[in-house]
């Protein structure tokens, strides 16, 4: 039976850095938290579902 996420909560802090501002993304490390949140949310309703 399928699974249906139907928001997305993304959360973030923003805070004044005192590095320089030539320091490039990770984009690979965010992909690995966005996808490890999301693995998360998916088992966590799973679960939720098979408690019913």
């Amino acid at each position: 039976m399928p699974i249906e996420i139907r928001e997305l909560i993304i959360k973030v802090k923003v805070e004044e850095s005192i590095k320089p501002k030539a320091e490039a993304l990770d984009i690979s490390m965010i992909k690995e938290t966005v996808t490890s949140l999301c693995k998360k949310e998916v088992k966590r309703q799973l679960q939720k579902f098979k408690e019913r």
